[in-house]
């Protein structure tokens, strides 16, 4: 029997993608999990597979064209099956009329436009009114093709303006989109929704420096080109939790849910903006598995090649200046998460050792809580608990099974 695949929820809050690719054709036979498009959402470039094997009866759109998650892409059934009509619901992609008309010159439908969500915020974006826009879609609905070229016959037919003493040609508009859109979204509702509180740490590095040197130097000996301090912060966070379960969980709606496993995320800065991949289960892993598999999420979120696994459900956040800079930052909360850790650059400062000033690598770290659920107390002292294990990174092992 014939199925019909749809574009799928491929990440948190995810409503639409667009297709970069079409990896497969109609008549192609495919196995299971086959790649067959890639989509392009507001976090990375996936490539959707196939449910089951079969042959490709139908595909709809096209390279560039956005479409809402539940949009029928493909009919994959059995050789010589006819497939099924798709709902008009469904397909939401141009079936452009033999005789297509001026979508400028429509009618106001008073009964109402039929147009996809992202159909109107294309609309409104290009400041166009759809009742104007004549659909040329199933049952006259309108497509993303026919508020495109309503936009284009708007732009033609103004002339060319004529600046006077209002324009302001020093200022360009700045549209948002793909990564940067999605982030700043993401950040207003976690700023209206969380009561944000950061505590800060300075410590003494120089354990940490000692202890990253030696294990830099294993890390060699098994072919790792690197071995930062992330995955090392990464475990000792991880570690802390045991102690301080409470800022291991997250908001489902309006009720709190605590998780036994810690899935870090690590925010991650590309070229497109702030991606944060997910580190799973950083409690059962040790800090060279962390390391290389970091590098890996790492190199794959800049290309934006992230899976929607590799993007979904962390449990708390590590963010960091690395080398940009900045004595200690307040990051805003990785919502629905309750709590954001902060590592900086380290600097170095005179410090007093037995009576003497010594030069000491000092390092700053934060963390930013939801004050909902937790008070300063309770915040400082899980801070506490990563400084004493950042002083004396050895101290690790008195907590590893």
């Amino acid at each position: 029997m014939a199925l019909e695949f749809k574009l799928p929820d491929v990440g948190e809050g995810t409503t639409e993608g667009e297709i970069v690719r079409w990896l497969v054709n109609v008549g192609d036979t495919v196995q299971l999990d086959q790649p067959m498009i890639e989509v392009e959402t507001d976090k990375a470039v996936v490539e959707l597979p196939a449910p089951k094997a079969g042959v490709i009866l139908a595909r709809f759109g096209d390279a560039g064209q956005t479409v809402p998650v539940g949009t029928t892409l493909v009919i994959i059934g059995n050789p010589n099956e006819k497939p099924p009509t798709a709902r008009a619901e469904e397909v939401l992609l141009a079936a452009v009329s033999a005789a297509p008309q001026d979508p400028t010159v429509g009618a106001d439908h008073t009964q109402g436009v039929q147009a996809a969500p992202a159909t109107r915020r294309l609309a409104r974006e290009a400041g166009l009114d759809l009742s104007k826009i004549i659909g040329t879609g199933p049952r006259g609905r309108i497509v993303p093709e026919d508020v495109r070229r309503a936009m284009t016959a708007v732009t033609e037919s103004v002339p060319p303006s004529i600046p006077d003493a209002t324009t302001e040609p020093d200022r360009t508009q700045v549209i948002f989109k793909g990564i940067r859109k999605k982030t700043a979204e993401h950040m207003a509702l976690s700023w209206q929704k969380i009561p944000h509180v950061t505590v800060v740490e300075k410590l003494d590095a120089s354990h940490l420096v000692a202890f990253r040197g030696e294990l830099k130097a294993v890390a060699t000996t098994k072919g790792m080109a690197n071995l930062t301090y992330l995955p090392i912060l990464s475990k000792i966070v991880a570690v802390a939790l045991k102690e301080y379960p409470w800022f291991n969980a997250r908001w489902d709606g309006e009720q709190l849910f605590q998780y036994r496993a810690v899935h870090m995320g690590i925010a991650v800065d590309t070229s497109e903006g702030l991606v944060v991949p997910v580190l799973r289960d950083a409690h059962d892993r040790g800090i060279l598995d962390l390391a290389r598999h970091l590098a890996e999420l790492v190199g794959r979120a800049r290309e934006r090649k992230l899976s929607p696994e590799e993007l979904t459900g962390s449990t708390i956040t590590i963010t960091g200046g690395g080398s940009l800079g900045g004595l200690f930052a307040t990051p805003i909360i990785n919502y629905p998460e309750v709590a954001i850790i902060g590592m900086y650059p380290m600097v170095t400062e005179g410090v007093r050792v037995h009576g003497n000033w010594e030069e000491r690598p000092m390092l700053h770290i934060s963390l930013t809580f939801d004050h909902r659920i937790a008070d300063g107390v309770l915040a400082s002292r899980f801070l506490g608990a990563i400084k004493a294990l950042l002083l004396d990174p050895i101290g690790m092992l008195a907590y590893l099974r």
